[in-house]
């Protein structure tokens, strides 16, 4: 099964992929505690809401509200780099979190990114969705064909 720091690996790796090439490579997401002051720019990434249940018998169903936080280098001169930050979010998580080479995560069913300014900092959230397999059965050795020698005597 999926975990959730897989999850916030992927979704930070695809941050940080879309900021290539941008001025604000070089900008990875942090997860210190920002008691001793925000550090600027920075970007930092939370799980506000998790939803998890059975689908069915065989599969786990998971949406993740995703919350993208983005401290411009200047609080004071922040709405340029906001709205370049802002359209660089909106556009990479409309594509889904590739979290395994086998397994991505989409948009869940409204499919939005919201992104608004609160006392000037970026915040961007938008849900991912996804079903797995419950039960994980590639470890087991296949089942190979069985010889069995049945004496059975029909007496009665």
């Amino acid at each position: 099964m999926i975990k959730l720091n897989e999850i916030r690996t992927a979704i930070n790796n695809t941050i940080v992929n879309a900021l290539k090439g941008t001025k604000f490579e070089g900008i990875k997401p942090t997860a210190i505690d920002f008691t001793d002051g925000i550090p600027r720019p920075s970007i930092r990434v939370i799980f506000d809401n998790s939803r998890t249940g059975k689908f069915n018998s065989n599969l786990k169903e998971r949406t993740l509200t995703v919350r993208v936080y983005f401290y411009a280098e200047n609080k004071d001169k922040y709405r340029n780099d906001n709205i370049e930050m802002q359209d660089i979010l909106e556009n990479v998580f409309l594509e889904d979190v590739k979290v395994t080479d086998t397994f991505y995560m989409p948009l869940a069913e409204d499919g939005e990114v919201e992104c608004e300014v609160v006392d000037t900092v970026l915040q961007c959230s938008f849900d991912i969705y996804s079903l797995e397999d419950i039960y994980d059965d590639s470890n087991l050795e296949p089942i190979e064909e069985i010889e069995l020698e049945l004496n059975v005597d029909n007496e009665e």
